[in-house]
Formats: structure tokens, C-alpha cells, sequence
């Protein structure tokens, strides 16, 4: 009798791992999925190695260790349906639940329950290989044949989307550093006068008395970070891309590559700039490839990785083992360390273009309002909107103190846009329809900080309700030579799931 290959084991392994990667290809490259593929399928030979030598009978062993690997990926999902993270995707206090700690012990007797069943068993399994490798096969294929579908759209569209604004730089005789910082949901001051009752005036002031102009009427042009920064990092509104993609495409790929190959970075350093990038945790700008030098917090694994981990049992095992960090501290870290490093971008020689992405004041709240480390058990008692304006004002210490160096020690004096990329959510957590949104919801959403220092020309271009689209435009007219017509400040919506379909939301937003 033919003897049956027993792979269905490594085929199970990879399905989850090719599953995630599908629903996730437009954040995602494929270099981060190796790593995991990898780490999978070692573990699942290990796994049949040791089954083998335990029950000596390789069916058994591929059985198994199928049910072990259905046991572990599938523990994440199920603690999702029982208790669903909180706001948009964020794990806001992360933390072993009791709903996790229950089904956790379940799933440890299930594992026990199935090794004595499957060591006991006198059943004949000279079919299941067979039957469960053509189900393994299955599996993959269908996730497989997504991905390349994927891969091959989204090539052809992002070749298609490299084209627009024609622009040639004549930079001055000497080159200023150019910092690029945004702070990701922080808010107007008109927002957290009236939502919160905090006046940001102190921090605002700190700004004005170094020069920047504030422009206090700012809002985004798009209310969504991936939008909002491929709009204002390639100076254009983004009605030709849905043009090119459709309105109604949900691939993010082509959005993303926006906010790697920009024309921000390629202007300047076509000038002799230093492309320097720092990168946060959200995968589209966790790294630039085409940066000279990236910075970004080494304490822990990618997004994916980590998504991947989340649906496991292992990920909930090492947490009570504190076997690794814990998120919330890692991100506190990150920011902290990278506030640091860009203090430290004077010292280089040369001319460099910054741009750093910081997720504060967005969720997670990791910081007390001095700048200390915000314990779980302390952010479980405030409510978001203390954790937010705890973590802005920590932000607004980081800020000064990175600014103070960075005009204290530049030999040039730099220019400096610092500017969120949307505005907080209304209930400062997770998300809600920008469409369905009632206008004072909408006044939250898109009210923005947009702050600006430019040194030795005339600002008088600048107006209170300029908005990122014209950022770089501005810059590039006042210090390059050019002659960019700032377009129209307008702000836009798209529909949930939609990145594409945009909604023009300006009218709602006018002041009576």
C-alpha cells in the first residue's frame, strides 16, 4: 500500500499566516511575512518530531499536531467574539481578562483532552492524510490565489499613480534642515476649549514666542492618517488616485505607496538633502524604504507579527508568563526615545529632510501628564478624555524640549511644520461614521494643530486656515523658487471601507 505523505500539519500552520497577510497585503510587505512563515513552520516540524518520538506513528503525530495548531490560532479570534477589543482596532487596556484566563484553561484541557484521545485511539488512519492534505491544499490555495490577485493589481496601479505635479526646485545658496513632525490626532484649540475645557494657550504661546506661526482655523484635508499624509506629503488632493484605482476600490496599496514614494522627499533630496525617517508602530510609515536613514524603536516586532501573535494562544500564555514587554511600555518607550533622537538631528552634517510620524496624542495613552509611564491599573480608572489630555500635555513637554535644541543648536535655522494628520475621534477612542457624524462631531474630527517656522522670509502668504495640502507648496515657494498656486482648503470624508470614495464635507464646515 502506498504510503501517504503526512504534510497537512505544515499546510494548517501556514493557513493562518496567509489568511491574515490577505486581508492585510495593502499594509503589508511580503519581506514581513517571511519571518513568520518561517518561525511557523520550524515550530510545526519541531512539533511533529516530538509527536512522532512520543507516539511513535507519524498519522497520530500529523493529527495531532493539527489539532494543536487549530487549538492555538483560533484561541485570539475567540476571545474577539466573547470580549471585542475596544475602539477601532486599539487594545486600550491591554491585559489577561477573565474571559481570557477562562478560556485559556479550556484550552489547555482541550489540548490535554486530545493528546490522551489521539495517543488512545485504535481507529485505522490510512485515509486521513490524504483527505486532510487535499483540506490543507484547499486552504492555502484560497488566501494564495487573493494575494497574487493583490500583488498583480496593485503593481499595475501603483505604476499608474506616479505622475502629477512637475515641479523644479532652485534652492538658496545654503540649505536649512526641513523638519516635517506630525502629531498624530492632536487637536485644535477650538476642540479642546469646547469638548474638553482645556486651554492649550501655554503650549500655544511656547510657539508663537519662538516664532511659528499657528494657524488657529487649521483643519485636515482628509480625516484619515493614510489619506491625510499621501495628500499633503505629495502637495495634491487625491481625486486623481481614486480617479485611477475606482471609487469603490478597498485596496489601500496604491495609498500606501504614497506615503513612501512622495515627492516631498524626492524634491529635496534631488537638492542635496539627507532623507531621515521616523517611523511609528502602524505599518504604512513604521519604515520608509527609500529614506537614507530610518529611526524607530527596536523593543518590538512588527505590526504583523504582532497581529499575527494576538491570534494565538501563545501570545496570551507569555503575557501571564511575562515572557514579553508589554505593549503599552514599549509604545511609551518609542515615543520617548524618538522625541530624543530627532533633538539630535542638528548634529549631523549636512542639509536632511525629517519627517516623523509620533502616535501621540492617538491612542494608546501611555503617558501621565509630567511624562511618566501610565500603569494599566491607573488607566483603567480615567476616562479617555483624562488619558488624552494627560498624554497631550506630555506631548507638548516633548515638543518644547525637542524644539528649544533644534533651534538652539542648528547651525542654519531650520524649517519646521509641526501639524496632526486628523483630528481625535469625539469620544477620544475609538472610531465612528465621518459621514453619519453630526457637524459639532465633524468640528472634532477635523480640527487640527498646524503650526509652522520659517525663518528669513516673508510669512505673510500664511493664513489661519491653511491646511496640510498646502504645506509644502508654501515651503517650496517661499525658500525654492517656485511659483505652487495654493489650491483651495478643502476637507473631505470617505465612506467606511471605502479609502477612495470621497465625500466633499467643506460646506458643513463653514463657521453659521
Amino acid at each position: 500500500m502506498k504510503r501517504e505523505l503526512v504534510i497537512y500539519p505544515l499546510l494548517f500552520a501556514l493557513f493562518p499566516v496567509l489568511a491574515l497577510y490577505s486581508v492585510n497585503a495593502a499594509e503589508v510587505s511580503p519581506s514581513q511575512v517571511m519571518v513568520p512563515i518561517a518561525v511557523v513552520l520550524g515550530a510545526t516540524i519541531l512539533l511533529l518530531v516530538l509527536s512522532w518520538l512520543f507516539l511513535r506513528d507519524m498519522k497520530k503525530a500529523g493529527l495531532l499536531v493539527s489539532i494543536m495548531l487549530v487549538l492555538c490560532f483560533s484561541f485570539g479570534h475567540i476571545v474577539n467574539l466573547i470580549s471585542p477589543p475596544s475602539g477601532a482596532g486599539y487594545n486600550m487596556i491591554p491585559g489577561s481578562s477573565v474571559w481570557e484566563g477562562a478560556l485559556l484553561l479550556l484550552w489547555i484541557l482541550a489540548a490535554g483532552v486530545s493528546v490522551y484521545f489521539v495517543r488512545k485511539m485504535r481507529w485505522h488512519l490510512d485515509n486521513l492524510p490524504r483527505v486532510l492534505n487535499v483540506v490543507g491544499i484547499v486552504l492555502v490555495i484560497i488566501p494564495t490565489i487573493n494575494i497574487a490577485v493583490h500583488e498583480i493589481r496593485g503593481t499595475s496601479q501603483n505604476s499608474e499613480t506616479q505622475d502629477g505635479l512637475e515641479v523644479k526646485l532652485s534652492p538658496p545658496e545654503i540649505l536649512p534642515d526641513i523638519y516635517y513632525i506630525i502629531l498624530d490626532r492632536y487637536a485644535s484649540a477650538s476642540t479642546l476649549k469646547e469638548r474638553l475645557n482645556f486651554d492649550n494657550g501655554e503650549f500655544l504661546d511656547y510657539l508663537s514666542s519662538k516664532g511659528f506661526y499657528v494657524a488657529s482655523e487649521s483643519r485636515d484635508n482628509y480625516s484619515e492618517t493614510g489619506e491625510s499624509l499621501a495628500s499633503s506629503l505629495n502637495m495634491e488632493y487625491l481625486d486623481d488616485l481614486a480617479q485611477k484605482v475606482g471609487g469603490t476600490a478597498t485596496d489601500q496599496a496604491p495609498l500606501y505607496a504614497m506615503l513612501q514614494d512622495y515627492k516631498v522627499w524626492r524634491l529635496l533630496k534631488s537638492t542635496g538633502y539627507e532623507f531621515i525617517h521616523f517611523g511609528s508602530w502602524w505599518e504604512p510609515t513604521r519604515e520608509n524604504k527609500y529614506a537614507d536613514i530610518n529611526v524607530n524603536y527596536g523593543g518590538s516586532l512588527p505590526e504583523f507579527s504582532r497581529l499575527l501573535l494576538k491570534t494565538t494562544a501563545i501570545d496570551q500564555i507569555g503575557r501571564m508568563l511575562a515572557l514579553w514587554g508589554d505593549e503599552r511600555k514599549i509604545q511609551y518607550e518609542r515615543v520617548a526615545y524618538e522625541f530624543d533622537r530627532l533633538s539630535q538631528i542638528p548634529d549631523m552634517e549636512g542639509p536632511t529632510f525629517v519627517f516623523a510620524h509620533f502616535l501621540t496624542p492617538h491612542p494608546d495613552y501611555v503617558f501621565e501628564a509630567n511624562g511618566d509611564f501610565l500603569l494599566t491599573q491607573h488607566a483603567a480608572q480615567r476616562s479617555p478624555e483624562t488619558q488624552y489630555l494627560d498624554q497631550l500635555v506630555a506631548t507638548n513637554h516633548m515638543v518644547e524640549s525637542v524644539i528649544d535644541r533644534l533651534l538652539t543648536q542648528s547651525k542654519v535655522p531650520p524649517i519646521i511644520i509641526l501639524q496632526a494628520d486628523e483630528g481625535p475621534y469625539p469620544d477620544f477612542g475609538g472610531g465612528f461614521n465621518l459621514l453619519g457624524a453630526s457637524d459639532l462631531d465633524l468640528r472634532v474630527k477635523t480640527g487640527i494643530l498646524n503650526a509652522y517656522f520659517l525663518p528669513g522670509v516673508d510669512t505673510s502668504a500664511l493664513y489661519p486656515s491653511i491646511t496640510p495640502v498646502n504645506s509644502f507648496r508654501l515651503v517650496f515657494n517661499l525658500y525654492f523658487g517656485t511659483e505652487l498656486e495654493l489650491l483651495p482648503d478643502r476637507y473631505y470624508a470617505s465612506y467606511p471601507g471605502e479609502p477612495y470614495r470621497f465625500v466633499d464635507i467643506t460646506d458643513r464646515l463653514k463657521p453659521g
